[in-house]
């Protein structure tokens, strides 16, 4: 396996093509309907759900076909190549670093595959790394962005859709123009709007990196950090978090959503063992104050639901992970 990968990724693609930060100029309504065949080959879910993902604890390379070594030279034989070599480093369980993924996501795009599923599989492995890969972190929300642009256009247009007779895919006119236009206006839908942690800056400042920009956060200021953000801590300071209280974070720490659980001191994971054991479906308290948290408790709900199999973990790391 190991001879594969090597032979596989010796071969001479070509140069990535390199994405452009605004709405791709290659993807029109035709594109689309290539689009929506392509991700079929891949068994990765449509643009136009972000939660038709239920594949919740394993590794979605394993349900890929087995992999080729050598690859054409087009931009989906690319994307095949490097499906098939993170095929590969799972099997022989090689760590992804900043570099693979980000091959795999820019190979995506390449081949105009727009695809949520895609985009949250790289993102529970980009969450992994250290130093946080904030090449791939940001071509994340560009990718997730196009794909919730791709939601508005068809907010406006009606969806894609497969007729039921031939068998014809059907793209709306103009969907991908109204895309493009909802483009400024969309976000990273949510991979925004949740597993976001609510902190304030108690002491010092930190560096909050948003979306390519960076916003000094200082003494007695509160700010969001979301999945695909990075905190910065220049010098020592200290976190508050409404329900865990006080958070030290040392001189030149990196913070992420997928390390913020390495902060918390023995009795504020205690805490948080208390709030998941207590978890009794969306309506309590115990599951609000959890799903306000989920960096913080992410692991713990991991490992509680390897013990006692629930509906209410099995839906919060749902949540964490991009269903």
């Amino acid at each position: 396996m190991a001879r594969d990968l090597e032979q596989m990724m010796a071969q001479d693609l070509g140069p990535v093509p390199a994405v452009t930060p605004g709405f791709p100029a290659r993807l029109d309504d035709a594109a689309l309907a290539t689009m929506v065949e392509l991700r079929e080959g891949f068994a990765f879910s449509a643009f136009f759900s972000e939660r038709e993902w239920s594949q919740a604890f394993n590794d979605l390379m394993e349900h890929q076909r087995m992999p080729r070594t050598h690859h054409a030279a087009t931009p989906l034989g690319r994307l095949e190549r490097e499906v098939d070599a993170h095929y590969l480093r799972w099997s022989l369980h090689t760590q992804e670093s900043a570099a693979t993924l980000l091959a795999l996501l820019n190979a995506a795009e390449a081949a105009l595959l727009y695809d949520w599923e895609i985009a949250a599989h790289v993102w529970t492995h980009a969450r992994e790394l250290e130093p946080a890969p904030v090449a791939v972190l940001e071509g994340l929300d560009h990718y997730f962005r196009v794909i919730r642009a791709l939601h508005i256009g068809a907010a406006i247009t009606g969806p894609v859709m497969r007729d039921k007779k031939t068998g014809v895919i059907e793209v709306p006119p103009g969907l991908a123009a109204a895309a493009a236009h909802g483009f400024p206006d969309a976000d990273a839908g949510s991979f925004d709007s949740e597993g976001a942690l609510a902190l304030s800056v108690l002491r010092g400042r930190v560096v909050l990196l948003h979306r390519g920009v960076e916003q000094v956060v200082t003494a007695g200021e509160e700010f969001f950090l979301r999945r695909l953000d990075v905190v910065r801590v220049p010098a020592a300071a200290t976190l508050g978090h409404s329900v865990l209280g006080e958070i030290e974070v040392a001189a030149g720490s990196e913070i992420t959503a997928g390390n913020a659980s390495r902060l918390l001191l023995p009795g504020q994971r205690e805490l948080v063992a208390q709030l998941v054991a207590a978890m009794r479906g969306p309506g309590s308290d115990a599951y609000r104050s959890v799903e306000a948290m989920l960096p913080f408790a992410y692991p713990r709900i991991r490992a509680n639901y390897m013990d006692y199999p629930g509906e209410s973990s099995r839906m919060m790391m749902l949540k964490f992970d991009g269903e």
